[in-house]
């Protein structure tokens, strides 16, 4: 389980955070930071929507876009039951990010998500477990293609694995795709903001 850790070291991260969010300001301002939901008991599931096997209408642009969106966390959540019970589940889990060099690179790739959020330095707090994961994983299960069951399976086990997607041969629409990996954290515990002025970025 090399990218799987529990400890109780502080060690820094990164995260970008939504300002405008009320709860987000709650948090940082009235108690300085984070707490991520716990970890799972063995064969309990984290989904909160399972997908409905008797659906038979047509699927509209709008249902697609969303659906899209939910089932690439719900593939990978039930692979994380099958693969990896003991990690962190995304669908509970703080994001962070490991640098600042990092945090940009995310940024970058992922401008409509970032948005006008704002990067924050914060530290572990107490005990934690993390588990870290190339989101270009995630990326490809997002894209507006269709994949088979083989391959969700496929790529459900090599994010848990903690594997890289340019270390994989993967295809989309018949031509192979890749990315240059971001290793994404998944991190159950607190963290504490070093600045708690909710309209600043970080060092």
């Amino acid at each position: 389980m090399k990218n799987f850790l529990r400890s109780d070291k502080p060690v820094d991260y990164w995260i970008w955070i939504n300002p405008e969010n009320w709860l987000v300001r709650h948090q940082i301002e009235f108690t300085g930071g984070f707490t991520s939901g716990g970890l799972l008991k063995k064969g309990n599931s984290n989904l909160m929507f399972t997908p409905n096997p008797d659906f038979q209408s047509d699927i509209t642009p709008f249902q697609f876009g969303i659906m899209r969106e939910y089932m690439a966390e719900y593939n990978l959540e039930m692979g994380r039951e099958k693969y990896a019970s003991n990690y962190p589940s995304r669908l509970n889990a703080i994001y962070l990010l490991e640098s600042k060099d990092e945090a940009q690179k995310y940024k970058k790739r992922h401008m409509s998500h970032v948005g006008n959020r704002i990067l924050k330095k914060v530290h572990s707090i107490g005990s934690y477990v993390y588990s870290k994961h190339d989101s270009s994983w995630v990326d490809f299960l997002r894209l507006t293609h269709s994949v088979d069951s083989e391959t969700i399976a496929y790529v459900s086990k090599s994010y848990w694995g903690g594997v890289n997607v340019e270390d994989r041969q993967l295809l989309s629409m018949g031509k192979p795709w890749t990315q240059s990996p971001i290793i994404e954290i998944l991190f159950l515990g607190r963290i504490e903001f070093y600045d708690k002025n909710i309209n600043t970025n970080c060092c």
